[in-house]
This record gives C-alpha cells, sequence and structure tokens, in this order.
C-alpha cells in the first residue's frame, strides 16, 4: 500500500462542564492533516453520558444507517457504537461519538463544531484505502 498510516492521534486540549474539544491528527506516509473534536465531558465512562477514556483502540471501518461511511471504535471497556460523524454539538450532535470540524466556536463557553461535514468529507478521504487502523487517544478520560 503506498500511502500507510503513520499515526492516527487525537489530543484532548480542554474540559467544558459540557464537552470536551480537541484536535485528530491523521499522519500517513504521504500527507498530514488535522480536524477539532468534539466529544461529551469525561464522567467516568458512563454511556451515553461521558466520552470515551484515554487509550489505543483499533478502529474499524462500518457503513451506519444514519452516519454513511464511517470508522467504529472497537472494544471500548462497557461501550458500543462509538463513531466518528458529524455534528455541530453535545449532547444534542452526540451520545459518545467523536464529532469531527475544521473549526470551533467557543463562545460563551458552550464549544460549537464549525465545517463539520467539510471535516468529515476529508477524513473519510484520508482513510479511503484502510479497511482499520489504530487510534490513540490522549487526555481527560
Amino acid at each position: 500500500m503506498a500511502n500507510e498510516i503513520i499515526e492516527v492521534k487525537l489530543r484532548r486540549q480542554k474540559q467544558y462542564k459540557t464537552a470536551t474539544v480537541g484536535t485528530l491528527h491523521i499522519c500517513t506516509k504521504n500527507l498530514v492533516w488535522s480536524c477539532k473534536t468534539l466529544e461529551l465531558p469525561w464522567k467516568n465512562n458512563i454511556p451515553n453520558e461521558s466520552c470515551i477514556p484515554s487509550g489505543k483502540y483499533r478502529c474499524e471501518r462500518v457503513k451506519s444507517e444514519k452516519f454513511g461511511e464511517t470508522f467504529v471504535i472497537a472494544d471500548v471497556p462497557g461501550r458500543s457504537g462509538i463513531l466518528f460523524h458529524c455534528g455541530n454539538t453535545v449532547p444534542k450532535d452526540t451520545r459518545g461519538c467523536i464529532l469531527l470540524g475544521v473549526g470551533l466556536d467557543c463562545t460563551d463557553r458552550k464549544p460549537v463544531l464549525l465545517a463539520s461535514r467539510a471535516a468529515m468529507n476529508t477524513f473519510r478521504d484520508m482513510l479511503s484505502d484502510f479497511d482499520s487502523f489504530d487510534l490513540i487517544i490522549e487526555g481527560a478520560g
């Protein structure tokens, strides 16, 4: 494979009362790309209320009825169905999944992702040659 993945890492950077914000970095042999992320706040991995724990996870390509082609984060302790997908706010747009966006507006301490569809399209393009990858999550959780 000409464009092998070197690293996929999510660095959680800030915890708000209602949200966790970070940056997802994808480094391949030929390209480097990053985008903003938005997740639920850390609440001890409680399903539908918390982001998932920090750690290393295997991500596998899936076709979601609601979100289309994406990746599921496998083997999350006590959780299932954790996806990467479009969305702008928490908790409205996620119950534990990772939302992607080109930018982030943190007005009034209520983070809102910007251009989520554009980020998700680039994410899909970056990983179009791959059926799976390892994800490292650093930071809160």
